[in-house]
């Protein structure tokens, strides 16, 4: 099944009765050109003022097995795949996205014209609705979202299930626990600890580490679920930690490498220093690099670590098997299952790093993957109602929007979600819809 595909137009307000109309003739296959490309002139304004009604708005289109037909799921990765290399490769052919097709498709005016002021990647996300006939128009206002319920949560602002946000933990290495301030979203290490804005968060920091080697002097950075910040090393690197996560390191770094101890997910920019390989030990794999960007995902429940090189070089082996290293090139991912064994393959890096600049990113990611990702970011249980279904999702939604509002959207992918009260933690029943 497919499931959410998103890209942005413009809101048209003054205009949806007529797009409604149009759309549902374009769905029976009663479009003329004339009206498709008023259609698609009507969606290809900006307002950058209008961009979160917006997302909202286009979220919501969506590939509907119902109204895919005889399309076979394959097929429809074959079309998707062909569209992300004309994407990449700043392509506007039509015809040639179109007769990909097949004869399956739904009936269409062969030579749609797509705007060139659109972005590429706009216009063939546009047209991939378009050829399967499976936009969905709805029209959600902020009234229409407030008039939605989640079953076991009555309807107001303060039952909403807001998003995470900046929030940690700091240990030091005698013990101290200190709550980072929720309106920073970073700190940085040096002769003393600060926060990106220069503020001391501790004036016994300092003295502390006179009283210990800074090397051996060992930090914690923690986040909780729903929470995610920002470190500066004391050698300059940069880390963003993810929802649920830890990150062990030093006061100072020892003379002849970086060595830090990552539980969870976090994405890394490595400052060069050719003397002092750059370490991160995980569940058992450690990962070496001199200067580089890269995204490690390990998490305690997961199966595997999954890592993925952006830029540079990094140097993967596992703890009982350091003489059988591998090395990653940039946009490669390492898979390290539980048994050691380590898997590279090409990916597009962009949906793995996308959490740090505030957006779930689904690439052919399976419901049960992405739901995690949620579970983690708002403090949710998620349990199944059977089996997980066996679905992929397709899309972007911005990590800010309530729990109410992402649930909205993925709904429509043919899921029903149950939100009730836990004891410690909301509990979210999944269910596919028959």
């Amino acid at each position: 099944m497919l499931c959410v595909f998103t890209l942005k137009y413009s809101s048209v307000e003054t205009n949806k009765s007529k797009i409604d109309q149009l759309l549902q003739k374009y769905q029976e296959g009663n479009c003329s050109l004339e009206e498709i490309e008023w259609l698609q002139q009507a969606l290809s304004t900006t307002d950058t003022s209008e961009q979160d009604a917006i997302d909202q708005a286009l979220v919501a289109s969506l590939l509907r097995p119902s109204s895919v037909g005889k399309m076979e799921e394959s097929r429809l990765k074959i079309i998707l795949e062909t569209i992300k290399k004309q994407i990449q490769q700043g392509k506007e052919d039509n015809d040639n996205l179109l007769e990909k097709g097949g004869e399956d498709r739904m009936p269409i005016q062969k030579k749609t014209i797509i705007s060139i002021r659109w972005p590429y990647w706009a216009a063939a996300a546009c047209l991939l609705l378009f050829v399967f006939s499976v936009i969905f128009w709805q029209q959600q206002t902020s009234h229409t979202l407030a008039d939605r319920h989640l079953a076991g949560l009555e309807d107001t602002k303060d039952d909403a299930v807001q998003p995470g946000g900046n929030s940690a933990t700091l240990r030091l290495a005698d013990g101290t626990v200190l709550e980072l301030d929720k309106q920073a979203s970073g700190i940085v290490m040096g002769e003393n600890i600060t926060y990106e804005n220069g503020q001391s968060i501790a004036d016994a920091l300092s003295k502390q580490g006179q009283q210990m080697d800074p090397s051996k002097a060992m930090l914690e950075l923690t986040t909780p679920l729903g929470g995610m910040y920002q470190i500066t090393l004391p050698d300059g690197t940069k880390v963003w930690l993810n929802a649920a996560s830890s990150l062990k390191y030093p006061m100072a770094f020892a003379k002849n490498e970086r060595k830090v101890i990552l539980l969870g997910e976090a994405f890394f920019e490595v400052t060069k220093d050719s003397s002092r390989p750059f370490k991160i030990h995980s569940k058992g794999q450690e990962i070496e690099v001199l200067g580089t960007t890269f995204n490690v995902n390990a998490y305690p429940e997961n199966t595997a670590i999954k890592t993925t090189l952006i830029t540079g070089k990094v140097k993967l082996s596992n703890d009982n098997r350091a003489s059988q290293a591998i090395y990653l090139q940039p946009g490669q991912q390492s898979t390290n299952t539980n048994n050691g064994n380590i898997q590279v393959a090409n990916v597009d890096t962009a949906p793995f790093t996308a959490w740090k600049d505030g957006l779930f990113y689904f690439d052919e990611t399976p419901v049960s993957d992405a739901l995690q990702q949620i579970g983690r970011w708002y403090n949710v249980e998620v349990r199944y109602k059977g089996e997980a279904p066996q679905t992929h999702f397709y899309g972007r939604i911005k990590r800010n929007k309530s729990l109410r509002d992402v649930l909205d959207v993925l709904e429509e992918g043919g899921l029903h979600f149950e939100l009730s009260k836990g004891q410690e933690k909301n509990i979210l029943l999944v269910t596919p819809l028959q």
